[in-house]
């Protein structure tokens, strides 16, 4: 979705910051470039928007709809495993500031890459992702990503640095009306 933070971002430093995509920011992506990719967890390549793959920006965010015949995806569909959807993007333009003591990374336009359905191997950055899969025969199955976790946090750190860390993100996340 637009206008919605992420989960927190590792930033390669020891630290975190949330991203937010702008509205218009997908919609214009796809205007720059020939094809967007479509991946599972962002190593397969399964289609793409010249053959199984729609994306639009709706008022919510990117709207995506693909018609998978990939195995391994299917698999997954069959056996629950779907958990949502990501994006790949480079040459971000954003603008950086602080709240709460958390970095927020705004993102105003970028080069859209590829987008990937993501089983349980991953875990989307976004928890409003919403994936369902159908099929003519079957019941309709609905999957949407995990409330945010903890899971991410490097377990490298010494214990005391993990108990903070989870701490802040716990506090960010409720001051922003969610729950643990």
């Amino acid at each position: 979705v637009t206008n919605r933070r992420s989960r927190p971002l590792p930033d390669g430093n020891g630290g975190y910051f949330l991203e937010e995509i702008q509205p218009g920011v997908f919609q214009r992506a796809m205007r720059k470039i020939d094809e967007v990719k479509l991946c599972l967890d962002h190593r397969k390549e399964i289609g793409g928007t010249k053959s199984n793959l729609t994306l639009k920006e709706d008022v919510i965010g990117l709207k995506a709809r693909a018609e998978v015949t990939d195995e391994e995806t299917v698999k997954a569909a069959e056996e629950k495993r779907l958990r949502g959807w990501s994006f790949g993007f480079r040459k971000p333009r954003e603008e950086r500031a602080e709240e709460n003591g958390m970095s927020i990374r705004r993102i105003s336009d970028f080069e859209l890459t590829e987008v990937s359905i993501i089983d349980d191997r991953m875990k989307p950055w976004y928890n409003s992702t919403t994936i369902e899969a159908r099929a003519e025969d079957e019941e309709k199955i609905e999957v949407r990503a995990q409330e945010d976790d903890l899971d991410y946090i490097n377990k490298q750190k010494p214990e005391n640095e993990i108990e903070k860390s989870k701490a802040k993100i716990k506090k960010m996340i409720e001051e922003a009306g969610g729950n643990i």
